[in-house]
């Protein structure tokens, strides 16, 4: 199980992350963020903004595969914990996909 001080870091995480989910849908407002995040690839993922809502992703990805490493999991949470990354990972891959839709060039 997850650190309440983990938890409340992932919570305003996915609040940023929610943030920038209604701002991808408007793609006016897209460009402009397109136009502020560095172009370095450190800043991008698949050519596009690593914005709130990837850095959300990974972060979380990050504490459950620390929790995976815990010894003596129970099974039932390895295998939901497990799930959640696979979740977590096609969760980004739609995203990347509204990203595109926002008309930004990947």
């Amino acid at each position: 199980m997850l650190p309440l001080n983990s938890l409340t870091q992932a919570i305003q995480s996915f609040q940023d992350a929610f943030l920038a989910l209604q701002v991808v849908e408007d793609k006016t407002l897209y460009h402009v963020a397109d136009k502020v995040i560095p172009r370095h690839k450190d800043y991008r993922v698949s050519g596009l903004p690593k914005d709130s809502f990837h850095i959300a992703c990974s972060s979380h990805k990050t504490r459950i595969k620390n929790s995976l490493r815990t010894p003596g999991i129970d099974p039932i949470e390895k295998a939901l914990l497990k799930q959640r990354l696979v979740n977590l990972s096609t969760a980004q891959s739609a995203y990347i996909e509204k990203q595109k839709n926002a008309g930004l060039p990947a």
